[in-house]
């Protein structure tokens, strides 16, 4: 065998055996099609829970980690509904609250000891992600219950980004990450990602995507403009109008609207998942339990959130494959 056909083998053999290395060190979930680990992040559809932080759903917070891959916290500034915070310190529940609680009703760590606040429950997903390496990305839905305390109050979204970035480091995959994979700045995501494709899963294995939502845009606009470029979460608006997937959102500025990437649509308004998904946003349906995860597929749903999460799932048993 002359000396360039050996040089010519072993050429042919490497990347083969860089991308066996690479399908090696993914995990192998079961629920998660083997084909959506290459395909672009925003062309894939995932089985996400509701509330699921909540006990009625789940034993515990990372046990929701067993069937999906896109969870759900409802977090408050107060304990309850008299009562205020301290800073740096957000409330994990479902409900405003009453007097004489801990100010927490879920089931992460620290259940029972009224200490399974926003901390515990974001450092139980990274310590799984720890223990899981290689594991197909997170994207965790924050839901803010209430707007955002002054300054001095020590919940700003400064402080607020900064809790979840010393709780995750370099696990997050922030909305500047999505744009310097764009070559564009995270002011324009809105529009420059129609006609692109954010990574494939298999570039984001064992990242964590954070995502705010509220229900009123506002407050979003606030932490966009607080944050700007620095942001390490993704915000994702109530979407019930073209504007709000392609021009300036419902309630938000024009420059605010341009870091937005991501939609979250009720059942009432999922008609605009598919024009989210024709941008190139990821879209987020909730409430629409009664409709197989087959059918939110045919209707260009990204992420289907239901409170019986462990059940939905495609033809072939998926929770997580590509459209």
């Amino acid at each position: 065998m002359s000396r360039l056909t050996r040089f010519a083998l072993r050429t042919a053999v490497l990347p083969l055996a860089l991308a066996s290395q690479m399908v090696s060190s993914q995990e192998a979930a079961g629920f998660v099609s083997p084909a959506s680990w290459y395909s672009a992040f925003n062309a894939i559809a995932q089985v996400a829970c509701h509330n699921c932080y909540e006990k009625q759903y789940a034993s515990t917070f990372t046990s929701v980690l067993d069937s999906v891959r896109t969870l759900e916290l409802d977090f408050w500034d107060q304990r309850d509904a008299v009562t205020g915070g301290s800073a740096g310190h957000w409330f994990v529940r479902h409900n405003p609250g009453t007097l004489f609680q801990s100010g927490n009703d879920n089931n992460c760590t620290g259940d029972g000891k009224g200490t399974n606040d926003l901390e515990a429950c974001l450092n139980d997903i990274r310590l799984w992600s720890d223990s899981h390496p290689g594991h197909f990305p997170i994207t965790l839905i924050l839901d803010k219950k209430q707007g955002w305390s002054k300054e001095s109050s020590g919940r700003t979204p400064k402080d607020f980004d900064d809790l979840v970035n010393r709780i995750f480091q370099g696990k997050l995959y922030t909305p500047g990450d999505l744009a310097q994979h764009l070559g564009v700045s995270s002011s324009a995501l809105q529009g420059s990602l129609k006609g692109k494709s954010w990574p494939t899963a298999s570039q984001l294995q064992g990242k964590v995507l954070l995502v705010l939502n509220h229900s009123e845009n506002q407050k979003l606009s606030q932490y966009a403009e607080a944050r700007t470029t620095s942001a390490k979460v993704f915000i994702s608006p109530v979407t019930n109008g073209q504007n709000d997937v392609s021009g300036e959102v419902s309630g938000m500025s024009r420059t605010s609207s341009g870091y937005v990437a991501m939609n979250n649509m009720g059942k009432g308004d999922k008609q605009w998942a598919a024009q989210a998904f024709a941008y190139s946003h990821i879209g987020r349906v909730w409430g629409d339990d009664g409709v197989p995860f087959t059918q939110h597929i045919a209707e260009k749903v990204n992420l289907s959130a239901y409170y019986k999460f462990a059940e939905a799932k495609d033809s072939n048993g998926y929770r997580i494959r590509p459209f």
